[in-house]
């Protein structure tokens, strides 16, 4: 009873510094989201070689478990609507994880469900590869470093790993002597990442000689309407949030035979 006490209490720990990161990716995605067209660097390819599809069902699996579980952990304290990337989260611990060992592999392993790592490596390439791919229906980019304090010498293999499996970057810092160098240093990777479009990730004071660790991830996504709404047709109505509470918000409008979309008014949800 008391081996189970102790891993749930790392699990709800962990799930907490998680809930932390989700800050630095919200940041990050809500800047990128709106501000374009610009033109982002291609990501990496990564070595998805020894993928194969049951591999790649077990990683869809496991971010989907973890997806839901931090959902839940979310509706518990935060009002309104909740946003978050669990894809985001899963990738950049998945790249850490790479660097642990013992009872800390264990607990991150157990919270975000990953398979054994010879599993988890290229199918998580794979799925890398597939959502950074080329195509003319949409951009998405998504990347992850690692920034560790130079106390902390970063093995070669394991920057080899980063690169060849997550397309990920990982690198040392002084944050203890030049706080405020290295954090202009990631914030000037992060907006060569994103050709100018994100300046100011990680804001002053941040950082502080405490900090050992940063974790940076950043999504681009920029899809074209399949039907494109008439902006002059954009106007003022009621919104329903609740029975009882109405607020105005814009309301986009388009003549049915421009276009068809599916609606279903159920008991529980409307879709």
């Amino acid at each position: 009873m008391k081996d189970r006490c102790i891993r749930f209490t790392m699990d709800r720990r962990i799930l907490a510094a998680v809930m932390v990161l989700i800050t630095i990716t919200i940041v990050a995605v809500e800047a990128v989201l709106f501000l374009f067209p610009y033109e982002p660097k291609k990501p990496p390819e990564a070595d998805d070689t020894g993928s194969t599809e049951e591999g790649v069902r077990l990683v869809v699996d496991a971010n989907n478990r973890f997806a839901f579980e931090l959902y839940s952990e979310l509706s518990k304290t935060e009002k309104g609507n909740i946003f978050f990337s669990p894809y985001s989260i899963f990738s950049a611990i998945a790249m850490t994880y790479e660097g642990a060992r013992g009872q800390t592999a264990d607990e991150v392993k157990s919270v975000f469900h990953f398979p054994d790592i010879d599993v988890l490596r290229s199918n998580f390439a794979a799925i890398y590869n597939s959502i950074n791919r080329e195509t003319d229906a949409y951009e998405l980019r998504t990347g992850n470093a690692l920034w560790i304090q130079q106390d902390y010498p970063i093995l070669e293999s394991y920057i080899s790993i980063v690169e060849r499996y997550y397309g990920g970057k990982a690198a040392n810092l002084d944050f203890v002597g030049k706080t405020e160098e290295s954090r202009q240093t990631i914030n000037s990777f992060i907006e060569e990442q994103t050709n100018g479009k994100i300046k100011d990730l990680i804001p002053p004071g941040y950082l502080d000689t405490m900090t050992r660790l940063v974790l940076t991830n950043v999504i681009y996504f920029k899809g074209m309407w399949k039907w494109e709404f008439n902006e002059s047709e954009t106007r003022e109505e009621d919104f329903k949030v609740t029975p009882t509470h109405v607020v105005k918000v814009p309301m986009m409008h388009m003549k049915p035979e421009n276009a068809t979309f599916k609606y279903a008014d159920l008991e529980e949800l409307q879709i």
